[in-house]
């Protein structure tokens, strides 16, 4: 009988301003208009700044539309708001074989930041390993631990990954949770699935796919 599995998941600096003296009677009336309308256009509010990196980067929507409708032996199925009406916790894509034997999540959020860089990942691997290894109280008999890290390549960055090795009462199971960047989100990529399960999906594969079409390359 097949195993279906429960799997949680979950400015800019400042412009430099204009400087300098300027003398000489009717030059100066002349230059003080056209300095100020040179400052008035180097002000851009904070809501101004914000547009600009929306604008500087695809809609999460758009970027979770260039996801497979199938990858390493998972299909796709439903997209969801991680947290109603907290639009910096993203959005989650799930995926599944055939009868929930695995399941994996695609998760793409920014927590509220302008543009997310490669350099803000060590941070985000650890809370994400964190809460792939947590589980509800009100679920005994799970436990989960890191067991390996190690790297998957994929195209516009490799991803960082941790191997979580555990037991569903008395069901082995294991779980990958990866990170990366794409278009200036987090992209977290959780995969679960018995330990003794058939060869038909693969994480790594999957994780590598995902990211790869994710990121447009």
């Amino acid at each position: 009988m097949p195993i279906r599995l429960w799997v949680s998941g979950s400015g800019f600096p400042r412009r430099p301003g204009i400087k300098g003296t300027i003398t000489g009677g009717a030059g100066v009336s002349r230059l003080v208009p056209m300095l100020a309308l040179a400052a008035l256009a180097g002000c851009a509010t904070p809501e101004e700044d914000e547009a600009a990196v929306q604008r500087a980067r695809p809609a999460v929507e758009a970027v979770l539309a260039r996801l497979p409708a199938a990858a390493a032996g998972f299909e796709r199925d439903a997209v969801q708001d991680v947290a109603q009406g907290d639009p910096a916790s993203g959005k989650v894509v799930e995926y599944v074989t055939p009868r929930r034997v695995a399941v994996a999540y695609v998760f793409l959020y920014d927590l509220g930041q302008p543009r997310v860089t490669a350099a803000e990942l060590p941070p985000e691997v650890e809370r994400a390993v964190s809460e792939a290894t947590a589980l509800p109280s009100d679920r005994t008999g799970r436990q989960l631990s890191v067991a390996q890290r190690y790297t998957v390549p994929a195209r516009g960055g490799d991803l960082s990954c941790a191997a979580l090795e555990g037991s569903f009462g008395r069901t082995r199971v294991e779980r990958q949770v990866c990170v990366g960047v794409a278009d200036g989100r987090f992209l977290r990529v959780q995969v679960t699935m018995p330990s003794n399960a058939a060869p038909s999906a693969d994480s790594r594969a999957f994780a590598a796919a995902v990211a790869g079409a994710a990121r447009g390359s």
